[in-house]
């Protein structure tokens, strides 16, 4: 209790009044000349630009002038040295907080049912307040005249993390919405993000607030309606490639009190969850001289921060990284390709291995029991042409069993060595306890890239099932009693090209897939696609993506929302999209239903045992994210991000 009072004690004092500088100031001068116009002369805002109270109270003064160095849009970057920004943020933090200004403050107010309530607002409107108090607890408040009406968060179900829960299985136990009364859904509020550059991220609930990105921002919103209570934000870091330099982020993890991102240029950012406020910031690795980035959501076990990076195709060494929650410091680093001279550098003959790539961009899943983190590897460099790295290139292309205190490799299973074809293994690993030829079993199912499904036994990698998912893959003929696939000659790239299937995008790809105990059914997207594969002789140079190569689609595609059978790989039923793939995740749900974009830019459901559509709303979007689910206030809601924001749905009436 004695810290819960002590920060908001700190985030009182940062947005009290405070004694404003003498408008001749250097700083109060520079501020009505370069800001004024816009923000007002009091920094109130004005009908060209908004205040800059709400932002300055959860901004450092480096992430400020980062801010006004860069611009954003509708907002022009100024060019201001050193010592002239000091003076400037120094009056920024000297200007009195106008009375009824938007932001915290400290605030007392009246309930309906009698009592008071005492804390920092942290976001207000005519209809709504949300109050911290000095337990730590957030409150959500409806006005009532001169008083607020407390709105309770239980009954309540979170969707604490990337994928739900840690099995990866994007399965949630909520019954309210299922295949009776998915007729009756309807949008319930809709958060717009309109300077995103692309959202993938799925959004994370706990305790009632919603937490969702866009490359390098996060905002805290009401679960329930989709009010903004905090955001975070610094600037896009310019010079990026790949899918970081696109906007590319998936989202954050949350432990405890604090909210973890990955920023662009390959940072971990620790936010106070409550106040969206900078705890620390740690560099995993150099973006300006080897090309890091990072786009993946964090996971969080007890006291670590696991989170890898992005460089797929940027000539970067793959590793994946764990943190002190608490700290930022890391804690131990698992390299996903060795150093030239290191062990297993003997599965890269040639000169690709010092910049091999081997990215882990994507999250991964924990078994407490076994006390095993899986985590998927990216492909090898280049991407095409694997003339000067013959051998199976480890790890790339696998998934990795670590212990995730000390980092240590318990076992690893490669799905493609070799690859040539850019079909890294970054897809869903899900955790599935069923049942296996008579007896129970710990699996792990994964739907490659590379057009086959994969069932392991999670305790020992031992390869269960390999089976391909679609009606045509041709750079195999299946996997022998080694684990190993018996690879087609005629597969490979070459000078003129070579058609192979599935196609560069492979046969699926990143985006969720979930598993249903219920229906017994394993969901993604899967694409029937080719191409003609072509490399070409190119060294890797700074400053450019490192593909080795070509891949050229070809006609016939299709794609289809597919459902399995985890005991056999056989498809049980399609739904098939229309148009151009989707590129949306998935969540099922114990009542009967699985969710998904669908490419006509509908977000749909469908019956989980039969695949019948059940339920459609036409949302005009290109999907790039997966959905989610969770309650709040005894009401469930489905959510999913689009190009234009976040939306989510729940049951009308009858």
């Amino acid at each position: 209790m004695r810290t819960k009072l002590m920060v908001l004690g700190c985030l009182a004092v940062t947005c009290a009044a405070q004694q404003a500088r003498p408008a001749g100031s250097p700083g109060a001068r520079l501020f009505e000349a370069s800001c004024g116009a816009c923000h007002g002369g009091d920094a109130n805002g004005s009908d060209r630009g908004p205040a800059l109270f709400t932002f300055l109270a959860v901004n450092s003064n480096e992430q400020t002038a980062a801010l006004i160095r860069t611009g954003r849009k509708g907002m022009p970057a100024h060019r201001i040295a050193n010592a002239e920004m000091a003076d400037l943020l120094a009056h920024l933090r000297s200007l009195p907080t106008p009375r009824g200004a938007p932001g915290p403050r400290m605030a007392s107010v009246r309930l309906t049912g009698g009592g008071t309530l005492e804390g920092l607002v942290r976001a207000e409107s005519n209809f709504h307040m949300f109050l911290l108090t000095a337990d730590g607890k957030l409150h959500r408040l409806v006005r009532d005249g001169d008083v607020y009406e407390e709105r309770p968060v239980a009954p309540k179900q979170d969707w604490p993390g990337y994928d739900g829960d840690n099995t990866g299985s994007r399965y949630s136990t909520l019954t309210q919405i299922n295949t009776t009364t998915a007729k009756r859904l309807s949008p319930a509020w809709f958060f717009p993000t309109p300077e995103a550059p692309r959202i993938e991220s799925t959004p994370v609930v706990v305790d009632g607030v919603m937490y969702v990105t866009a490359v390098n921002e996060v905002w805290a919103l009401d679960a329930a309606s989709g009010r903004q209570i905090w955001h975070y934000q610094q600037p896009r870091t310019d010079g990026l490639l790949g899918e970081a330099g696109g906007g590319a982020n998936r989202g954050i993890a949350v432990g405890g009190d604090r909210v973890f991102l990955t920023t662009d240029h390959a940072h971990l950012v620790a936010l106070n969850r409550l106040s969206g406020r900078k705890l620390w910031d740690t560099e995993m690795a150099d973006h300006i001289n080897e090309q890091y980035a990072a786009t993946g959501a964090p996971m969080v076990i007890g006291d670590l921060v696991m989170a890898g990076v992005a460089g797929g195709e940027e000539g970067v060494r793959g590793f994946l990284d764990a943190y002190s929650a608490s700290s930022g410091e890391r804690v131990w680093r698992f390299w996903t390709i060795p150093k030239p001279g290191e062990k297993l550098s003997e599965t890269w003959i040639g000169t690709a291995l010092e910049h091999g790539c081997g990215a882990t961009w994507l999250t991964g899943s924990y078994d407490p029991a076994l006390d095993l983190l899986y985590w998927s590897v990216g492909n090898p460099c280049p991407d095409f042409n694997g003339d000067e790295r013959k051998g199976d290139n480890l790890y790339t292309g696998s998934v990795l069993a670590l212990r995730p205190k000390s980092g240590e490799l318990k076992w690893y299973y490669q799905f493609s060595p070799h690859d040539t074809h850019d079909w890294d293994a970054s897809q869903p690993m899900l955790m599935v306890d069923e049942p296996w030829e008579g007896r129970p079993r710990k699996l792990l199912v994964h739907a490659d890239r590379n057009g086959y499904f994969f069932v392991l036994d999670r305790t020992n990698g031992e390869l269960l099932l390999a089976k391909p998912y679609l009606q045509k893959v041709t750079w195999t003929n299946g996997y022998g009693k080694d684990g190993k696939p018996v690879i087609n000659p005629n597969s490979e790239p070459t000078f003129d090209g070579a058609l192979v299937c599935p196609a560069v995008g492979g046969g699926t790809n990143w985006m969720s897939a979930s598993y249903s105990p219920a229906a017994k059914l394993f969901f993604f997207q899967a694409n029937e696609t080719c191409a003609v594969y072509k490399k070409v002789v190119e060294k890797f140079e700074l400053g450019k993506r490192w593909f080795g190569g070509n891949a050229a689609m070809s006609p016939g595609s299709r794609s289809y929302f597919r459902a399995l059978d985890i005991q056999t790989g056989k498809t049980v039923w399609d739904y098939q999209m229309q148009g151009t793939r989707s590129t949306s995740g998935t969540l099922s749900t114990a009542g009967g239903l699985v969710f998904f974009g669908d490419s006509g830019g509908e977000f749909t459901a469908l019956d989980a045992k039969t695949g019948k559509r059940l339920w459609h709303y036409n949302a005009g979007q290109a999907w790039r994210a997966s959905p989610m689910t969770y309650m709040v206030g005894g009401q469930q809601y489905v959510a999913i991000g689009g190009p234009s924001g976040f939306f989510a749905f729940a049951l009308g009436g009858e």
